[in-house]
């Protein structure tokens, strides 16, 4: 049995061990997981013969040209080339509007603000040290160093080219020998992947990854049985019918193997022998055709260009959607990666976009089937590309403003059709993840000292006042009175269990506990804190406070606790129209509510006078707002995240030039005794690593849901491990 298996074909072993990578991980869970460095493992080592590739061969291909043939195919194959390239491409960036609108919702990620280094488009496209740009893997400037060489070449004589030429192909031979061997040991490495992936991935991974799959299927289809045929179609003399009668044979071939290298003889005999039936093929034609393909071959072929959707998808997928003014770069780099393989070119692109490269995974996962549409894609572009060159070269390509019309419109309505259906197909059957509001409604706080919290707001001039206790006082009295405000997410607010949770309830907990006392909660207006400090309504405020410049003559800030990043809260829909100044300047009739930042929104407010800046008593009146009188909300970025839990249809965008502020402590101006305390014990508490767990926590929703084992045959079914 298992010599048959290793009898097979790569490509069936490759499937095979796709499957038995699934069985594994469904089996063992995340026993498997560790399988996941294997994978990671073989996929760099066939990586290693990839950019030395891309330059022998577009190096030797290119030189190896006659002057005439080279600019004859790159006047005019490279013309209709890049016109097909361009076609491929404003398809691929009109497909995620079929994906379907999925609510969603995190705790705040610190990825979300580090900062991300712009990307140096000079050395990602201009070879000016091509050395750095193989070590840095640069592929679109590696492929332009590579072009410039062949071109250079091709007007070189004698046995200095030859020998070039030699050398060239003697390497191409050498890397593809090597590849070759790798690709044997490919299925160990497609197996690891998937059963790592199969085994820690959970349901809802999967069954998102529907959407990739469903659109990438269509936009294959679509482009191999209907675009591209029509365009046949309507520029040569072969029919819709003819185009794709003479690809049916091939294009089964290219779908059970998943290689199209082996179907290159019979495309360019089917291409000879379309051109025949219609009497439009010439010598020079059939040297053309000859020619022609093979060097087609080695260049990114539409096939490869629907992998860009996988970037695209990815985007959605995390929940960070590529913004449509990144796609034409995106677009540019992904075509020129693809000079290499795909497993190069993925994993530049989705860093290129900023996005995690755990993604990759996924793509390998889904290559096993994603490969065989793509092949159909790649052979039909091979077949067209072809056929309306050689009847440019003959001289038979209709080019009537007619018929050029009639074919861009039909394309035009087919393609919106076709996304239409699908975004309502899949918004049918694929739905919105759980709210995830639970999560942290239900988070408590561990409690070690006696609590009693208040509800009642003191009333500056009614409340009977108290005298101002400094940390003896305190420590006689038994009690911690501390400030706070209701419904302040994440720092202060109520769960589900009525019970008063949050960051600072936590860190205030934790002083109580230090000081060895109880703890008393207060609730304060931050428009009355100074004058409830010195009312001795409560010792301390704890509840998020941002550092307020016209508070501190009358109060004293501990130092900070913590520094927090300034963004904008606003409908899901929204968020990537408040994410730079050159969108908010674009907006029309906004109402933007904000809680605190006053100087800030000073500033705003003579930056942006178009805007109307709208002060409100709490964050909840925002995100708890019926008839939607506020377009967007100031807030921080930790804060507006953990709110988006509770309410997932909003959103955080925070603004490129990422603002941060600090929070902290507040006491009574005269209270110093307890304000050098509290500063202490913050640096404590901070080194010791109490801070950094709380923040984990409350911030960072690490432990705030129990993590279930992933499922598995050995643990749920067969009950072998616990």
């Amino acid at each position: 049995m298992i010599k048959r298996i290793l009898k097979m074909p790569s490509s069936s072993l490759m499937i095979v061990a796709i499957f038995v990578g699934f069985a594994v991980g469904i089996f063992f869970g995340e026993m498997v997981g560790w399988l996941s460095t294997i994978g990671t493992s073989v996929i760099l080592l066939m990586q290693m013969t990839v950019l030395p590739y891309i330059v022998v061969s577009l190096v030797g291909g290119i030189g190896k040209l006659q002057k005439s043939t080279a600019i004859m195919i790159f006047s005019r194959a490279g013309l209709i080339m890049a016109l097909l390239w361009l076609l491929a491409l404003v398809l691929i960036a009109l497909v995620p509007l079929s994906f379907p609108f999925v609510e969603s919702a995190s705790f705040f990620s610190t990825s979300s603000i580090e900062a991300v280094e712009a990307i140096n488009y000079f050395k990602l496209y201009i070879p000016s040290n091509p050395f750095e740009s193989m070590a840095a893997g640069y592929v679109p400037a590696i492929v332009v160093f590579s072009i410039a060489m062949g071109l250079a070449l091709i007007g070189m004589e004698g046995e200095p080219k030859l020998q070039i030429l030699s050398f060239m192909h003697t390497t191409s031979e050498i890397f593809s020998r090597i590849t070759q061997g790798l690709v044997k040991i490919l299925p160990i490495g497609i197996f690891a992947m998937s059963a790592a992936a199969a085994g820690t991935m959970g349901v809802e991974e999967f069954a998102s990854m529907q959407v990739y799959l469903i659109t990438y299927f269509v936009l294959c289809l679509l482009l191999t049985f209907w675009v591209l045929p029509w365009i046949v179609a309507s520029l040569t003399p072969i029919t819709y019918k003819q185009a794709v009668s003479i690809t049916r044979s091939t294009l089964v071939t290219a779908f059970a193997t998943g290689n199209i290298f082996i179907v290159i003889p019979v495309i360019i005999e089917e291409c000879k022998q379309i051109m025949r039936e219609h009497d439009k093929l010439s010598d020079n034609g059939e040297t053309l055709i000859e020619i022609l393909i093979p060097i087609a071959f080695t260049f990114p072929n539409i096939g490869k260009l629907t992998v860009i959707l996988f970037v695209l998808f990815a985007g959605w997928f995390n929940g960070t959607p590529v913004e449509m003014s990144a796609i034409p770069s995106l677009s540019i780099s992904g075509l020129l990666s693809l000079f290499g393989s795909v497993y190069v070119a993925i994993p530049f692109m989705l860093d290129l976009v900023h996005l995690p490269s755990d993604l990759f995974q996924l793509f390998v996962m889904s290559g096993f089937i994603t490969g065989k549409f793509n092949s159909i894609a790649a052979v039909m572009n091979l077949f067209v590309l072809t056929l309306l060159t050689v009847c440019l070269f003959e001289g038979c390509l209709r080019i009537k403003p007619p018929q050029i019309v009639k074919m861009t419109v039909g394309i035009a309505i087919s393609v919106v059709a076709t996304l239409l259906v699908c975004r309502v197909g899949m918004g049918m059957f694929i739905h919105s993840p759980e709210v995830t509001s639970g999560v942290i409604a239900n988070m408590q706080v561990a409690d070690k000292v006696p609590t009693k919290v208040k509800r009642q707001f003191p009333v500056v001039g009614e409340t009977p006042q108290e005298p101002i206790a400094n940390v003896r006082q305190i420590r006689e009295r038994g009690v911690l009175r501390v400030g706070y405000i209701p419904s302040n997410v994440p720092f202060s607010y109520y769960n589900n269990g009525a019970q008063l949770v949050g960051f600072d309830s936590a860190m205030a907990t934790k002083l109580a506990e230090d000081l060895g006392v109880e703890i008393e909660f207060i609730p304060f207006r931050k428009s009355q804190l100074a004058a409830s400090l010195e009312a001795g309504f409560f010792d301390i405020a704890m509840s998020g406070l941002a550092m307020d410049i016209e508070q501190m003559d009358k109060l004293s800030y501990a130092d900070p606790v913590l520094e927090l990043t300034l963004a904008i809260a606003t409908r899901d829909h929204m968020v990537s129209q408040f994410k730079n100044a050159e969108s908010i300047q674009a907006l029309q009739d906004i109402k933007v509510a904000y809680v605190e930042h006053s100087d800030i929104v000073s500033d705003a407010k003579q930056k942006y006078p178009h805007i109307e800046f709208v002060k409100i008593d709490g964050y909840k009146d925002f995100f708890r707002q019926k008839k939607h009188k506020y377009d967007a909300l100031i807030i921080s970025a930790q804060a507006g995240s953990a709110w988006t839990l509770f309410f997932p249809g909003y959103g955080i965008a925070i603004p490129t030039n990422k603002n941060r502020y600090p929070v902290a402590y507040a006491v009574a101006q005269s209270n110093q005794s307890l304000l050098n305390y509290v500063n202490n014990w913050q640096k404590l508490r901070k080194v010791d690593g109490h801070q950094d767990r709380f923040y984990e926590y409350w911030m960072l929703g690490k432990g705030a849901s129990k993590e279930q084992p992933r499922w598995s045959v050995i643990r749920n079914v067969l009950g072998w491990v616990d």
